[in-house]
């Protein structure tokens, strides 16, 4: 097998993804960082056949077969690992790793095609690059650079890369398909950017969906929560975006004030606002359209004003939008609707903050502790977002049952290994392995289960500690009286 770049503990936590689901490694040299992410993360191994002359390889490389090997001899499952030899094949993943090829010793311009089709809205990309190549430049067009190590005498430099938001503006195919599902009685409005598509089925349920920033890197992305909506039979009125936009445009707003001064909303007997951090901002944010309007949203952001939340650190590029006016600030405009559910990690630091800013009464806070910014996914994954989702839209969602729901997290192996590393982190030892032993008597958790060989490995090879040395006062007789 081709050499593979050195890495050390430190470069997963400098990549700065904290759920790690898809790990691709293009062209065979990140092989020591894909285990170590398996280890930390139980996630899935994309091992990507892209050669030199930026194409896939038209017969299986040799590293391919060997590198899997390599990682299934050091525990990770072969199910887990994945060949991707076709464009067809490849699929966004959470960390791109490009170590020791393209950039180093292969012309980093021939990634150009494939690396959009890599990223969704929270990739990161950790790729070496040496000086002199243009390398530099030619990725500055993608994203923000980070050198986070220097190598080989500082003439190669490991660089993390945080994606632009694409612009994936909708197909022609999508647009007819769009246009053929609002039928007759529906609509289909469309402007650079910015898409509303309105799919009339049940006369009294209308749910307004916000896309999020993962669908705006997708042309072909249908509405938020589409095939759910669907499924319920209720009307839907679907917007999306092609950019990071925060739907902060004229457009948007002057479609929703139409939709208004006509009285669209008026029509139903339930309108329900949804969606999920930048579409979740947007459902809370455009809510006062319609009076009687319930909002169910996850992890949103309350606005990017600088003014009003300059801890924000996340967005960069949305932050010089416009946030002003009757639909700019999240949480105090969402005031008006008759409720406001929102689903949350408390743990995590920024969403935590935004959510504080919602104080009116008729908030309701849903926490769902360690499971992260996407906790639509933790809890697609554990199998109960559709039955939450769906209470929470009926308004029979209570506390109450929202947490004998949650209670599906103890199960878990994501949620477990994450309050595992917590305990250690915390230096809470004794505890985290009265974790590991039940959570092991139920079941594998092959994350807790490596990490613990791994705790017991630097245990035995830590040296004894020296006996203390007694003080010599300690050792001298005491003289009574």
């Amino acid at each position: 097998m081709a050499q593979n770049a050195p890495i050390d503990r430190k470069t997963l936590a400098k990549i700065g993804v904290e759920d790690v689901q898809r790990f691709a490694d293009v062209g065979g040299g990140a092989r020591r960082l894909a285990l170590e992410a398996w280890k930390r993360h139980g996630c899935k191994i994309d091992l990507i056949d892209f050669c030199e002359n930026g194409k896939f390889a038209r017969e299986r490389s040799d590293w391919m077969m060997e590198y899997l090997g390599w990682l299934v001899s050091r525990g990770v499952k072969a199910e887990d690992v994945r060949l991707v030899g076709s464009p067809r094949d490849v699929v966004r993943a959470d960390i791109v790793a490009c170590l020791g090829r393209f950039g180093d010793i292969w012309r980093v311009k021939r990634l150009e095609k494939l690396m959009p089709r890599l990223f969704h809205s929270d990739s990161r990309m950790v790729i070496d690059i040496r000086n002199g190549t243009g390398g530099f430049w030619f990725l500055k067009k993608f994203g923000e650079l980070e050198v986070i190590k220097k190598l080989d005498g500082e003439t190669l430099r490991r660089v993390v890369l945080t994606p632009h938001p694409p612009e994936a503006e909708q197909s022609r195919s999508w647009r007819s398909r769009a246009r053929q599902m609002a039928g007759p009685d529906g609509f289909f409005r469309h402007s650079e950017g910015h898409t509303l598509l309105y799919i009339p089925r049940d006369p009294k349920v209308l749910v307004v969906t916000f896309a999020n920033r993962d669908d705006a890197m997708d042309s072909e992305a249908m509405a938020f929560g589409h095939s759910f909506v669907e499924k319920q039979g209720w009307s839907m009125l679907g917007v999306l975006a092609s950019n990071w936009t925060w739907y902060r445009h004229e457009w948007v707003i002057a479609r929703f004030e139409q939709l208004k001064r006509k009285k669209f909303f008026k029509q139903f007997d339930r309108v329900i606002f949804y969606g999920a951090s930048m579409g979740g901002y947007a459902a809370a944010a455009f809510s006062p359209v319609c009076r009687k309007a319930e909002v169910v949203i996850m992890s949103p952001q309350s606005t990017l004003d600088k003014t009003l939340v300059p801890w924000e650190t996340r967005y960069e590029r949305a932050w010089d939008r416009d946030y002003s006016g009757p639909y700019g600030d999240a949480a105090t405009v969402s005031a008006s609707a008759r409720q406001v559910t929102i689903l949350y990690d408390p743990l995590e630091e920024l969403d935590a903050a935004h959510v504080a800013r919602f104080t009116a009464p008729n908030v309701v806070k849903l926490r769902c502790p360690m499971l992260g910014h996407r906790l639509a996914s933790s809890l697609a994954q554990m199998g109960i977002l559709s039955p939450i989702i769906l209470k929470a839209m009926n308004g029979e969602l209570e506390q109450v049952e929202f947490y004998r729901l949650l209670r599906a997290r103890h199960d878990s192996p994501r949620y477990q290994a994450e309050l595992f590393r917590r305990c250690l982190e915390a230096g809470h030892e004794t505890l985290a392995r009265r974790l590991a032993a039940w959570v092991q008597a139920r079941g594998e958790n092959r994350q807790i289960r490596i990490a613990l060989e791994e705790l017991d490995a630097r245990r035995k090879s830590a040296p004894a500690p020296r006996p203390a040395v007694p003080s010599p006062a300690s050792t001298e007789p005491v003289l009574a009286g």
